[in-house]
């Protein structure tokens, strides 16, 4: 999931991205009999998997990256692969190179609001609405002395899972119409950011929280909204600071339940199905009566787009790459 929602930005700027299972290698299994039939990983070794793989490709003659100038390694997670991530943090302090060199030169967690252990490389962690809804966001301040390199980004409208680009949520299996919020162009901006921190030495900004007031009277929600149900706070994108949506959380499965084919949810039954619409997004209209108040027309807001997503791209909470897609989202907007 991590390099799906990155890989735009990744295989856009000279990066690689390398997945490494920790889990049950089923799926290959299912592909090649013969080769993956013995094959299994059992919890205990999950570390030891993680800083071998990322030792050999850094140093190993045999690594598939041999002969690259391999100047920084990454290591990202998102979900339950922060989970793994996080888990592997004390072993990263111990398990190293020759001259003790980390294995990892920084990590990116994303879609978790855990409390994480200060390291000694840098590190952006990227809860979102989801966590932060839930009261679930980190306390940990950000820092800059060594031992304590950290971030907080927060996007505002951002949902713990895409559904934009996912395949298996066509048909919408939920309640409420799934987000079009693009997670990679934001999911990408912190990537950037962590990129430039480890490979540039350049110290990336830091971001307002999204605020939390924890009072769900009248918006049903912990997190403090706006007049038009987004989010206040965090770091901000032209979907919620000129806004045709509110994005929101959690969804719910459909009722009655949506047949959908594909293998990823249909093998998850009506309960998993539940519990995958609970982690994603939704959106809402802002009713027309509205729109018709904050913009004079089509060619206005669009206008405004493009001017809020300047100004946005020169702070460095958008990046280049990502131009088109948003003004071609808002040129889609019908008023």
């Amino acid at each position: 999931w991590m390099f799906h929602f990155t890989h735009t930005y990744t295989m856009s700027s000279g990066h690689i991205g390398v997945e490494i299972v920790t889990s049950t290698p089923a799926q290959f299994t299912a592909f090649n009999q013969p080769r993956y039939a013995e094959m299994r990983i059992d919890p205990g070794q999950v570390n030891e998997v993680l800083a071998q793989v990322g030792a050999m490709l850094r140093v190993s003659p045999e690594s598939p990256l041999a002969g690259l100038p391999i100047r920084k390694v990454i290591f990202a997670g998102t979900s339950a692969s922060s989970a793994v991530l996080i888990n592997y943090l004390p072993a990263h302090m111990v398990y190293r190179l020759p001259e003790l060199k980390p294995i990892y030169d920084a990590f990116l967690p994303t879609s978790t609001g855990a409390n994480i252990r200060q390291i000694d490389v840098p590190m952006i962690q990227v809860p979102t609405i989801t966590e932060v809804s839930g009261a679930a966001s980190t306390i940990r301040q950000d820092g800059d002395a060594p031992g304590d390199q950290f971030r907080v980004y927060e996007f505002a409208g951002m949902a713990h899972l895409d559904t934009r680009d996912v395949v298996a949520f066509r048909p919408d299996p939920c309640k409420f119409p799934i987000s079009m919020f693009p997670m990679s162009t934001y999911m990408s901006v912190a990537l950037h950011h962590l990129v430039q921190w480890v490979d540039k030495g350049t110290v990336p900004p830091r971001a307002p929280r999204m605020l939390v007031d924890r009072d769900v009277t009248g918006d049903g929600s912990l997190m403090q909204l706006d007049e038009y149900g987004n989010v206040r706070g965090g770091i901000r994108n032209p979907y919620v600071d000129v806004p045709v949506m509110r994005y929101s959380v959690r969804n719910e499965g459909a009722v009655p339940p949506v047949a959908n084919a594909q293998p990823w949810v249909a093998l998850r039954g009506e309960a998993g199905i539940n519990q995958l619409c609970g982690l994603v997004g939704y959106q809402l209209p802002i009713p027309a009566s509205t729109l018709k108040t904050l913009y004079k027309n089509k060619a206005d807001y669009q206008a405004r787009i493009e001017r809020r997503l300047a100004e946005l791209e020169r702070q460095g909470w958008s990046l280049p790459l990502y131009h088109n897609l948003i003004l071609g989202d808002a040129a889609k907007v019908a008023f």
